[in-house]
């Protein structure tokens, strides 16, 4: 093998490197992804209201005369 076809075949395996490592961080993303939407579905949501119409943000404030709104 010459110098210049193990040049060429050492570019090739580098480019194969690069490929490699980006197909390896799409898939990390893709669980990420899978990740967030499990955690989307089973994390109740502090804005949605409940049955008595009332959540968190707007339940009036316990203790003091003053509210602030």
């Amino acid at each position: 093998m010459s110098e210049s076809q193990l040049k060429k075949v050492l570019k090739e395996n580098e480019v194969l490197k690069a490929q490699l490592e980006r197909s390896l961080t799409i898939l990390k993303v893709s669980e990420a992804c899978a990740t967030l939407q499990d955690y989307c579905t089973k994390t109740p949501d502090p804005f949605i209201p409940g049955w008595q119409g009332e959540n968190e943000w707007t339940k009036p404030l316990k203790g003091g005369s003053c509210s602030v709104l």
